[in-house]
């Protein structure tokens, strides 16, 4: 197949338009990242590092939360020291502690020297204050601990003069005593103490896998990524996912959708879980509206709703390139202005990726058209979610028969259960103003559908 260089230019000019929107956004806003120390011995490590630069250097405030289990067991194993697990939780001796202390500190100080050969100052210190998990169901921890307090004073201020702060997870009590905490457990934790845009879970997992899964009445219509992964959903929709799969969702997976359930509910913005193991995945999460792992969000992550005249100029910039290829007839901005009530756009973080319309005519039909989508997005479920919008808005607004013209887009609309249909079943109206040069096929939607 030919490239159709033209489309990718267009690509690349709304993926910069996006970054550029996204700079501005997040400048200044903070971020927390758990990174996996797994992650360590990978060859794109120093690359995600780098790439956690950038974002600083944006503007962006960062918080790194090193996870530090693969290390611990690497080293507990090399002193041949046994240690075993609890409800995916590590029971901590007196004679493990040590070297716990040793194997995160050395996690730490290998983050803040890829942080120094990439221009940024990394900083670690005693932040946490921490208590013993003491023995639940008669299970001791030991010197297992629960966070109790972060020292929000100190990080803010660190914040604010450009470092980035490591947080090894461990803490203290009050007479001095260590404790090892949960990274997982922490990263969420300082979500309850400092204003978080963003939290991060980057491991080797590259969000949840769609395969599988038990879809609910919230779930069915989830977008995935183009690796088949949940893409985003909101609060009570990841619960529903946790219900609807508690036998083959694998314990990090559950871990995540609790921990970023808890976030969420904190204050965090957006979650995010992506692979360390792909290149760029960060920058992509963070500087487009459609990333490649999955998020949870608890402020509204998009929405459709009726244009505005502001949103002319978006409407037909996403549009020309259809125009052009003539999958839609011209429209200008007083065609568009003088139909706008007719008109909605789908919006993502305040950028608008598509846009369609549902004209009425005589007799209760309606017509759907100008349904169309910014480049980067056409295979992202944001056309699907605009004509499900559209056949909605029909059902509640009682038209009697829903129509619309293509030329290029038969077997897309066949799967929403349009039908073929003849120019003698338009509106009247329209059936004057049909362009029989451009033979434009006419699909009808079911009465009995809507």
């Amino acid at each position: 197949m030919v490239p159709d260089f033209k489309e990718q230019k267009l690509e690349v000019a709304g993926f910069i338009r996006e970054v550029f929107s996204y700079i501005s956004r997040f400048k200044g806003q903070l971020f927390i990242l758990k990174v996996e120390d797994s992650l360590m011995e990978h060859p794109l490590f120093p690359v995600l590092i780098k790439d956690i630069s950038y974002l600083h250097k944006a503007g962006i405030k960062i918080i790194i939360v090193p996870g530090t289990r693969h290390s611990i067991d690497a080293q507990l194993e090399a002193w041949n020291i046994k240690y075993e697990f609890y409800n995916g939780v590590r029971l901590t001796s007196e004679q493990a502690l040590p070297l716990i202390e040793q194997a995160s500190l050395g996690v730490s100080q290998r983050i803040m020297s890829h942080l120094t050969a990439a221009g940024c100052h990394g900083i670690q210190g005693n932040w946490v204050s921490a208590r013993s998990l003491g023995i639940v169901n008669g299970v001791d921890y030991m010197r297992t601990g629960r966070i109790e307090k972060i020292q929000r004073d100190i990080i803010e201020r660190l914040l604010n003069e450009n470092f980035i702060p490591i947080f090894s997870p461990i803490g203290w009590n009050k007479l001095g005593f260590a404790y090892n905490v949960s990274s997982t457990e922490l990263a969420t934790e300082l979500c309850k103490y400092l204003q978080v845009a963003k939290l991060f879970f980057i491991g080797a997992e590259n969000g949840i896998s769609a395969t599988s899964l038990k879809f609910g009445p919230l779930t069915q219509y989830l977008e995935l990524t183009d690796r088949g992964a949940i893409s985003a959903l909101d609060v009570e929709q990841a619960r529903e996912i946790l219900d609807e799969n508690k036998d083959s969702l694998n314990f990090a997976q559950k871990d995540y959708l609790n921990n970023a359930i808890m976030a969420c509910k904190a204050g965090a913005s957006r979650v995010h879980l992506i692979s360390g193991e792909i290149q760029g995945s960060v920058l992509q999460e963070v500087f487009s509206s459609r990333g490649d792992g999955t998020m949870v969000y608890s402020t509204q992550y998009f929405s459709i709703r009726p244009a505005v005249v502001d949103d002319i100029a978006d409407i037909l910039r996403i549009m020309q390139d259809y125009i052009e290829k003539q999958f839609l007839v011209p429209r200008s901005q007083e065609d568009i202005l003088k139909n706008l009530k007719d008109y909605v756009v789908y919006v993502i973080d305040n950028a608008i990726l598509g846009c369609g319309a549902l004209h009425p005519y005589e007799d209760t039909h309606a017509e759907i058209a100008g349904v169309a989508v910014a480049a980067n997005y056409r295979k992202s479920g944001v056309g699907d979610a605009i004509v499900r919008y559209l056949l909605s808005a029909a059902k509640i607004r009682s038209y009697k028969t829903i129509f619309l013209l293509t030329t290029q887009a038969l077997d897309w609309f066949y799967q929403f259960g349009f039908e073929d249909g003849e120019v003698s079943d338009l509106p009247l109206s329209k059936r004057k103003a049909y362009n029989i040069d451009r033979k434009s096929r006419v699909l009808i939607y079911p009465l009995e559908k809507l």
